[in-house]
């Protein structure tokens, strides 16, 4: 519905027209912008930097021209999703060359980390151009965004006006001037917020301009509340891309144009993708992400040979996809992992052949601050027990970490993953203390390592690279002990302490297996030496309070008490030693003291504390 002349000019920001008709004008005035539903309540600022290129700054008035589309765009925003725009600055902008080109210039020149949207209004071109591919651009979930500037002399010739007195004509050229940028500005900025190409032409998502449009759909202006309320809230760009899809696929809607609608489906699962493990490189083209999903899936199901062939055939059309490069260089790490079909040929794969190694460095140069070529061929040398290897692309990893725009946790996570499984105590303390993440399971769990199996950190005796030896070494000593086969026991212990001379936890492994064979001075001088080297191995303190316990005077049993608490301290998962603290407080009758300890066993262990 239209408005009369004066409405409808200060609705489009313009200056008031005085003394005709308004029907000499309304005929020819673009459609006022509109929600059809207005949101209640105080609009939430958006802020927004804006950048201009010489061509734009060399035209008249640009800052107003500017900050009025801005305005304009602001003023259907503001009852269509509840949030305005404010102008956080205006920057020159020194680009140059196509413009097809300027969204990634943009986000080079600005990371928009304290704003809403970095906005970049580049040179007019030669003619009016309709399509909104030519007029700006944006992505999907992106927080830049690029407006092609009013090209002044096509633009006044494709209006088709009737004769008017010059003010007139003016204020008419001007309207549909604020008009077409305000729409072009809404139309990217939806983009943004993961609007869907819509069919009807009068809705500003359709891909063609018309001074027709006035609002959007209904259902592209859910999903636009639904991704500016999550940012709003700090909501990151990987939940609200899982919102959006769930939203989008849950009910199809035949108002949008079923390619596009496609496209951004395809862009959120990229981001997803992208996400689980921190990426950083170069996104999968729409047009690519079907066949490179599909690829996927047959390195999935163990088909490398013909995953690796489509792949490079992907790869020719799109060189330098950093993504690609990582799914190859993922693809040749595992081989076959599964028959290939008859007659056919795994390729040779393996982290040791140089062909392997330079598709994994080319992922790397691709997309320099990824991480995740490092973490593939680093979990690679680690199944062939290269850890200088490992230690080598893991430093490379953490260097890089840090400066991940998204999913840095999710990284740092890998990371101490990736150490963890090597058994390096201290690289995964220190890979936990660079995360500076909510991480204290994880420290516990390496602590509670170092205890029990007598590891102190910053100890002489082992290499950090061979800590997870010396644990295994223990471990396997202790198993055998368990097993009763102690002949089998004595030697693995001699060969530990051969290697690892003065290891705590070899000598607390070496006084369980006296302890069990009848030899009770050895082993309490066996526990001595493993809590004199490292007074919190957790063993030795628990077989220290049972040695203890075979003297039953009070000395020996106060003795035998404090050592099992230490060892709780120290190891709160050995439940050995809260057992057996239990039967000594029953000995000595410190029934206030026993109660206590059931209830913090109930609360650690989830069960009563036997009798």
């Amino acid at each position: 519905m239209r408005h009369l002349l004066l409405t409808v000019l200060i609705a489009c920001g313009g200056p008031q027209l005085t003394e005709h008709p308004a029907s000499d004008l309304t005929k020819v005035l673009p459609a006022t912008l509109e929600a059809s539903h207005p949101k209640e309540g105080e609009a939430r600022p958006l802020k927004v930097r804006i950048w201009a290129d010489a061509g734009v700054r060399a035209t008249p008035h640009w800052k107003e021209d500017i900050t009025e589309q801005i305005d304009y765009a602001s003023q259907l925003l503001t009852p269509l999703v509840g949030a305005r725009l404010t102008v956080d600055a205006i920057k020159d902008w020194e680009r140059a060359g196509d413009p097809h080109v300027a969204l990634k210039a943009l986000a080079e020149a600005d990371d928009g980390k304290d704003v809403a949207w970095v906005i970049g209004f580049v040179t007019q071109g030669d003619v009016a151009a309709k399509a909104m591919s030519e007029l700006g651009d944006a992505q999907t979930l992106g927080h830049h965004v690029v407006v092609r500037a009013w090209a002044e002399t096509p633009e006044t010739k494709a209006l088709v006006l009737p004769d008017l007195k010059p003010n007139e004509r003016s204020e008419a050229i001007g309207a549909h001037k604020r008009h077409k940028q305000a729409v072009v500005l809404l139309h990217m900025l939806a983009q943004t917020l993961g609007a869907i190409g819509e069919t009807d032409p009068a809705w500003i998502q359709n891909p063609t301009y018309s001074p027709k449009q006035s609002t959007f759909s209904d259902r592209n202006r859910e999903l636009m509340q639904m991704t500016i309320d999550a940012r709003l809230t700090d909501g990151n760009d990987q939940t609200i891309a899982h919102d959006l899809l769930e939203t989008i696929e849950k009910t199809e809607w035949g108002g949008w144009i079923a390619p596009d609608r496609d496209q951004v489906v395809i862009a959120l699962r990229s981001i997803l993708d992208a996400a689980k493990a921190g990426k950083t490189a170069t996104d999968v083209p729409a047009a690519a992400y079907e066949q490179f999903d599909r690829i996927r899936e047959l390195a999935k199901r163990g088909n490398a040979k013909d995953a690796l062939l489509e792949l490079d055939n992907l790869l020719s059309a799109y060189p330098g996809n950093a993504t690609m490069y990582e799914l190859k260089c993922e693809i040749m790490l595992a081989g076959c992992l599964a028959p290939t079909p008859k007659g056919g040929q795994c390729p040779k794969p393996g982290v040791t052949e140089k062909a392997t190694r330079a598709t994994c460095n080319r992922a790397s140069e691709l997309a320099p601050g990824d991480p995740t070529p490092h973490f593939a061929v680093g979990e690679a040398l680690g199944k062939l027990g290269d850890i200088a290897g490992v230690r080598g692309e893991l430093a490379q990893a953490a260097t890089k970490i840090p400066n991940l725009k998204t999913g840095q946790t999710e990284a740092w996570k890998k990371l101490i993953g990736i150490y963890q499984a090597l058994g390096s105590l201290t690289w995964t303390e220190d890979a936990i203390a660079a995360a500076k993440l909510d991480t204290d399971p994880m420290a516990a769990q390496v602590a509670q390592t170092r205890a029990r199996y007598g590891v102190p950190r910053a100890t002489k005796l082992v290499k950090p690279e061979a800590e997870g030896a010396l644990v295994g070494a223990v471990e396997g000593a202790l198993a055998l002990i368990y097993g009763n086969k102690y002949a089998d026991a004595e030697r693995a212990l001699a060969a530990g302490e051969k290697k690892w001379p003065g290891a705590p936890g070899l000598a607390a492994a070496r006084c369980d297996l006296q302890l069990r064979q009848g030899q009770t001075d050895a082993a309490r001088a066996a526990c001595q030496r493993a809590l004199a080297s490292d007074p919190n191995e957790s063993w030795a303190l628990y077989l220290s309070a049972v040695i203890a316990f075979k003297d039953t005077s009070p000395a020996s049993t106060k003795a035998g008490i404090d050592k099992l608490k230490k060892a709780i301290t120290v190891d709160p998962a050995l439940g050995q030693a809260w057992r057996t603290l239990a039967k000594a407080y029953a000995r000595a009758k410190d029934q206030p003291a026993l109660d206590q300890l059931g209830k913090d066993y109930a609360a650690k262990f989830g069960q009563a504390l036997p009798p």
